[in-house]
């Protein structure tokens, strides 16, 4: 039997009626679960990839944040940084806090402050030092960081700073040295300007801020992990030098052999090793010269020079700065 016209047109008000209270109860709900979220609570001290974390309650002089901010995991920080979220992640990345802070009255002039947490302070300073821009000016506020025109960076404990205004006006900077001082009192306190072996290197001749720690298959070669670099300009080019601590001394020499194999793998023609670097790996590698050894627990180089004797000169002072440095 068909509805008559009076008795569709009620069930349809029903219908209504029911669609409509269905959608105020989930209305209601969400209101309630906003009304109990605390952006604070995510982060670093709660659920992972949430909020602000440390940033969430960050008072900048002058400054107006913008939002409470966000987080990110690794699961989530190629959506942050998209392309180079691999150098955090081979690194030890853990988390990373992004929140933002305009000028008074002008929220187009604002900076960016996004904070890395690090599984520790090596992992926190390869990032540090493999993202060393260049035009990099010593910013004095702590071992680790350095300015450039419209950016501050700074490594300390576990954590990495990144801190990037968007234009490089004078207000801003001072912003940027603002936020980082705010944050440093934050901060774990750090005595040294780099961890461990990278204070070995021989001082004379090295440029200034060119110690690097290559997290992850330096040079190349799949589980060359752990890798210091250091700078020295010689002439036209520059020098090389390499430096890692291993467990003990059969490791190093194990990694050794093993740089030695990889080279002659990839078109490298071993030499005699020099008079003064006796046990030492002389490899000639398309015109270049990579000289490296084992010395107790380290394993230490220089490479690619075109320079045979500069290769050997420095590679003779390191090998005297690790024979002061081992008891």
């Amino acid at each position: 039997m068909e509805l008559s016209r009076s008795q569709s047109s009620l069930t349809q008000r029903l219908l209504s009626m029911a669609v409509l209270g269905l959608l105020a109860l989930v209305a209601a709900v969400v209101f309630w679960q906003q009304g109990r979220y605390d952006p604070a609570s995510w982060g670093w001290g709660g659920a992972a990839g949430g909020g602000a974390g440390m940033l969430a309650d960050l008072a900048v002089p002058g400054l107006t944040p913008l939002g409470p901010g966000e987080g990110f995991t690794p699961a989530t920080l190629s959506d942050k940084i998209d392309g180079k979220a691999e150098l955090y992640l081979a690194a030890g990345f853990e988390s990373m806090a992004a929140r933002r802070y305009a000028l008074a009255g002008r929220p187009a002039a604002w900076l960016e402050l996004m904070l890395y947490r690090m599984k520790d302070s090596r992992a926190a300073y390869s990032v540090f030092s493999n993202q060393r821009r260049t035009g990099a000016q010593d910013s004095g506020l702590a071992p680790n960081a350095y300015t450039t025109s419209n950016a501050l960076y700074l490594a300390q404990g576990p954590y990495y700073l990144e801190a990037v205004a968007s234009l490089p006006e004078p207000a801003l900077k001072q912003g940027l040295t603002q936020a980082a001082q705010a944050l440093l009192a934050k901060l774990p306190a750090a005595p040294s300007a780099a961890p461990g072996e990278a204070g070995l290197f021989p001082a004379q001749g090295m440029k200034a801020g060119s110690v690097v720690l290559l997290a992850k298959d330096a040079f190349g070669m799949a589980g060359l992990n752990e890798i210091f670099i250091a700078t020295y300009p010689q002439g036209g080019g520059e020098l090389m030098a390499f430096l890692a601590r291993r467990a003990d001394p059969a490791t190093a020499q194990e990694q050794a052999a093993a740089y030695a194999a990889f080279l002659k793998d990839n078109g490298g023609a071993p030499q005699p090793a020099p008079a003064g670097l006796p046990g030492a790996n002389l490899v000639e590698v398309f015109g270049a010269w990579e000289l490296f050894w084992a010395q107790g627990p380290y394993l230490a180089g220089v490479r690619g020079s075109e320079d045979r004797a500069a290769t050997e000169a420095l590679a003779q002072r390191l090998r005297q700065a690790l024979e002061k440095a081992q008891p």
